[in-house]
């Protein structure tokens, strides 16, 4: 039975049961070297990340349709194919992602249980 490795880093500390034959002082030089790798990424802060968001998106940036069509493509669905499993027309659907119609709330259930996500995030 393998026991398990404790590796100390700087961003904390890591517990590995390796399962089955490992080199354990190898497994421990990768792991040490990936949070080596993390702990000197290049950070850009959010706030310059939201600026470039609100440049290339307007307006729209951060409104519920916003949000809608974010959630739908990290589905990747169409708006075709929401539209039929949520029982709207296309149309209404693009509508509601350009802010031209309110979803409401019970559209908005319906469409955030399709899209596994908050519901509130599209009110």
């Amino acid at each position: 039975m393998n026991q398990a490795l404790t590796i100390h880093h700087d961003l904390g500390d890591v517990v590995v049961t390796p399962s089955g034959k490992v080199n354990k002082a190898r497994l421990k030089k990768m792991i040490r070297t990936t949070l080596d790798q993390y702990q000197q990424e290049d950070r850009i802060p959010a706030k310059h990340v939201h600026a470039e968001a609100k440049r290339r998106h307007g307006d729209q940036y951060r409104t519920p349709g916003y949000y809608l069509r974010l959630y739908r493509l990290r589905a990747d669905l169409t708006q075709s194919t929401l539209a039929e499993r949520a029982g709207l027309r296309q149309h209404h659907l693009s509508e509601m992602e350009n802010n031209k119609r309110v979803l409401g709330k019970a559209n908005a259930k319906k469409l955030a249980a399709i899209l596994n996500c908050d519901y509130r995030r599209l009110l």
